[in-house]
């Protein structure tokens, strides 16, 4: 019988408005009442419905698996734990997903695998907020030299010679006399170091410039001092992580002093807030954003194509490599690829499949240059945008005077890609998920009335999606690279 939640049940399948597909693979399902018994093949995904309920399905055959009808399901958003094994049994590679009611075991073919697994699963369940992050990082255990652990000191060596005399003060304190008698002072200093970069890296660092800080911290200037020190941080950033853990809600309670000031709670954020203000930032670094993917998910999986003198990201195998989702969009614009400058998509497949790329691949890319991401909140259920379709298709014709999108600052027009003249938005994203290049039959009108008050919306010039997909079709097998 299947896992279930008494609130979502095989009949609810039908009634979600979108499923995401994070992970699928052949794996075996170890039955835990009888571990001796044989253990069969199972098309294994894990997916997310509607961005907030995370399951595991199962079938018998994967080509079945699109009719999301699954012989066997675990609802995900009750998971306690991910874990892999540490000892393989007998060339099975096994991890575990502990839930309140029950223990999910399965193995995989190889160690990799299961890794891949564990970590897909984990990153997921921390985004949704169903795990907590990990409190624990382990440092490398010492070296072994001929099974004996080296002495970080010699025990026979002599003892550092006492202080010849004690400070009478703490350091950092100083004591100022005043009519009201002593005050302490307390004086802090920051050095920060001024990183290098050499002139022959084609690959720009991250640079921090020596700043210099007031002697003496007043708490009466902390809100100027706490701005001053952003700021400075904030400009001299090039790169930031593209993904940062949450560190999410804490049990833990803070003892404070009345006297003690505290910084004002910060405003609560949905996930479609996140989702689009992490996407501003990484459009709006200029000089890039650097990406880490495993070579494996690069070799003829990402379709690249050329257009206006660049390199730009047109599609990818969605089915074979869902988690590249989660860092390319369509109009991304790559810069160069483990330290080596891009000029036409040729290069890039060269480079990729070189010796100059190990088991993962840095590559810097311009977020979606020539885009802009809205985010429009309804003011009742079923609202009207105000965006007007060209024959119901994802080219904006034109947008209402006054509509939500309007305020917004969304307008029918825009730049061309070459800046001499306009041209039409085309909308390539919605809430998050990419839209067929090709114009799915009622794909944006059910995308755009979507349930929710809260709809994103990122729309390009209709030059730029004119020329990738021109490009896209030269492809062989372009189908494969089309996203849904």
């Amino acid at each position: 019988m299947a896992s279930q939640n008494p609130n979502q049940t095989r009949s609810q399948f039908g009634n979600i408005m979108f499923r995401e597909i994070h992970k699928n693979a052949w794996l075996k399902k170890v039955n835990t009442s009888n571990i001796k018994k044989k253990r069969d093949k199972l098309w294994v995904v894990f997916c997310v419905h509607d961005d907030t309920d995370a399951f595991l399905e199962s079938y018998t055959d994967n080509k079945i698996a699109v009719l999301h009808k699954p012989d066997w399901f675990v609802y995900l958003n009750d998971v306690q734990h991910v874990s892999p094994t540490i000892c393989p049994h007998e060339q099975e590679y096994e991890f575990v997903l502990t839930l309140k009611s029950e223990v999910v075991r399965l193995t995989a073919p190889t160690w990799e695998q299961m890794l891949d697994w564990v970590a897909s699963l984990q990153a997921k369940l921390h985004e949704l907020r169903i795990l907590s992050p990990k409190d624990n990082v382990y440092s490398k255990l010492p070296e072994i030299s001929r099974g004996q652990l080296f002495s970080t000191r010699d025990p026979n060596s002599p003892l550092p010679p006492p202080p010849t005399s004690a400070p009478e003060v703490l350091p950092g304190i100083e004591i100022q006399p005043s009519s009201a008698g002593p005050r302490r002072t307390i004086t802090r200093q920051w050095n920060r170091s001024q990183s290098q970069t050499s002139s022959n890296e084609d690959t720009p660092r991250l640079r921090r410039e020596s700043t210099s800080e007031p002697e003496v911290f007043r708490f009466d200037d902390i809100s100027n001092a706490v701005q001053q020190i952003s700021t400075e941080s904030s400009s001299n950033c090039h790169y930031e992580r593209l993904f940062q853990g949450d560190p999410g809600p804490s049990n833990r309670q803070v003892e404070r002093s009345p006297n003690t000031l505290q910084q004002p709670p910060l405003p609560y954020k949905t996930f479609r807030e996140q989702q689009v203000l992490q996407l501003q930032k990484e459009m709006k670094h200029s000089s890039g954003v650097k990406l880490q993917l495993r070579k494996k998910d690069c070799i003829s999986s990402i379709a690249l194509v050329d257009a206006f003198d660049s390199v730009w990201v047109c599609g990818w195998k969605q089915k074979d490599h869902p988690m590249l989702y989660n860092v390319l969009h369509i109009g991304d614009k790559i810069i160069n690829i483990a330290g080596i400058s891009v000029k036409t998509a040729a290069e890039a497949y060269r480079i990729l499949g070189s010796h100059y790329c190990g088991l993962y691949v840095d590559i810097i890319i311009k977020r979606i240059p020539h885009g802009q991401v809205f985010l429009i909140h309804r003011e009742t259920e079923g609202q009207s945008l105000g965006i007007i379709q060209e024959n119901n298709t994802a080219v904006i014709e034109s947008v209402e005077t006054d509509s939500l999108a309007a305020r917004q600052g969304l307008s029918a027009k825009t730049k061309t890609c070459d800046g001499l003249s306009l041209t039409n938005w085309v909308l390539t994203e919605i809430n998050g998920r990419p839209l067929n290049l090709f114009f799915k039959k009622n794909q944006i009108r059910d995308r755009l009335n979507s349930v929710g008050r809260d709809i994103s919306i990122l729309v390009q010039p209709l030059d730029l999606m004119k020329q990738l997909k021109k490009e896209l079709k030269s492809l062989k097998n372009y189908k494969e690279y089309i996203l849904q």
